[in-house]
């Protein structure tokens, strides 16, 4: 919707007035739309252990160090770079975080050169090799090993973890407006989906007209898309039941439909049977030592003293 009215009133509002609030908005959209597909199990259970792999408690502390060290380095190249008679301190910035980040050449070339030292000295040289040390190949490391360890752990749950997202989502829109309204409980659509769609064509259409017309304020057609929206989405998530019904209770449970019990009892009976299975060659194995250590002077079974066979 973003996209179309932008190129509806690009005759109007050049996108150069708001460059900085149109790329902040475009990011975030594209960021809300990625947390959105968290609800489907084709990349659901890919981009929640990412999202807690990188929110976990077990990276704050590296996190921390990281950023920490990242600063003392930028400051001591800013520092440097006082003895120039005209300090480039963007350049400088720039510089350091090829450097330290990517481990870019133009990076080195930036370090060795600071304070007006072109091809570099001790100073420049010791704190060149210092930075690549210590943050490139020690804490940058470290912070990759925290994060993979961080993945890897919320990569085990992953599947848990998408029915429990899942199930939050399925409640929020439980708790959502829903339609018909508790003055109207009879004004109930049997066709949710089809009327949905049909809805938001026609206001869409209305919207696009209304766009057109300079004499009517942009509020109008705003208004009606986000009317429309609201209901569309109060229509989707109707409730099954008649709430009519105040004096019936009802327990409602989120489960995967593909979910086989069958499956999950022929498991459960095949690690009994391997259970028993065991128990039983440990009781042949604890009858058979018990009938060695019978001395010879004790009447032996059938055959030539061995243990009789069961039956």
């Amino acid at each position: 919707m973003l996209m179309v009215l932008v190129y509806i009133t690009m005759d109007a509002h050049g996108l150069q007035d708001m460059p900085v609030m149109l790329s902040l908005l475009i990011l975030f959209r594209w960021i809300q739309l990625t947390w959105s597909c968290r609800a489907f199990g084709l990349v659901g259970e890919k981009i929640l252990p990412i999202m807690q792999a990188s929110f976990s408690a077990h990276i704050k502390g590296i996190l921390v160090v990281t950023f920490c060290i990242l600063l003392g380095f930028l400051h001591g190249a800013m520092a440097l770079e006082l003895g120039n008679d005209l300090p480039q301190h963007y350049a400088v910035v720039l510089g350091s975080l090829k450097l330290l980040l990517l481990g870019d050449g133009d990076g080195i070339d930036v370090t060795l050169g600071l304070g007006n030292a072109e091809e570099g000295n001790p100073i420049t040289f010791l704190f060149l090799f210092a930075a690549m040390v210590v943050f490139c190949v020690c804490v940058l490391n470290l912070f990759i090993a925290v994060h993979g360890e961080a993945y890897d752990s919320a990569q085990e749950k992953a599947f848990t973890t998408f029915l429990q997202e899942r199930a939050g989502i399925c409640l929020h829109c439980l708790l959502r407006p829903s339609w018909p309204p508790r003055c109207c409980q009879y004004w109930r659509v049997q066709h949710r989906i089809s009327v949905y769609i049909c809805l938001q064509i026609f206001v869409l259409a209305a919207w696009a007209l209304l766009l057109r017309e300079e004499s009517i304020n942009v509020l109008a057609p705003t208004a009606l898309l986000g009317a429309s929206a609201m209901l569309g989405d109060a229509i989707l998530v109707q409730r099954p039941w008649n709430k009519t019904s105040g004096d019936k209770y009802y327990l409602w449970m989120c489960y995967k439909e593909s979910f086989d019990t069958a499956a999950q009892n022929a498991e459960r009976d095949a690690g009994q049977y391997a259970a028993l299975q065991a128990a039983v060659h440990g009781d042949q194995f604890n009858v058979q030592t018990a009938w060695r250590a019978v001395p010879d002077s004790e009447p032996e079974g059938p055959g030539n003293g061995e243990p009789p066979s069961r039956p």
